[in-house]
């Protein structure tokens, strides 16, 4: 099962190879903590993951394997689109 769960792993970091580098290249902390195996949330707005991370459609459900991927490494990748925030003003007002 461990070897099993090592594959897909190892799948998965070779699938996101690209996003990972340019993340990278977009922020030291990442970097940092993407190489050296340690906790690390980067909050990013959408518009400007997609420009980072290329996708078909600029959407939060694009990137919802790149974050689990993360998680797993224990970085936080928290995603902010502008859908979002109108409806959390909404519901504050």
């Amino acid at each position: 099962m461990n070897n099993t769960y090592q594959h897909a792993n190892e799948i998965e970091e070779r699938y996101f190879a690209l996003d990972i580098e340019s993340l990278k290249q977009h922020d030291e902390g990442f970097k940092t903590a993407y190489d050296g195996g340690s906790g690390y949330e980067l909050t990013i707005k959408l518009m400007d993951l997609f420009v980072i991370c290329p996708r078909k459609c600029q959407r939060k459900q694009q990137y919802k394997r790149l974050v689990n991927y993360l998680a797993s490494k224990g970085i936080t990748l928290s995603i902010i689109s502008r859908k979002h925030d109108k409806n959390e003003s909404r519901q504050l007002k």
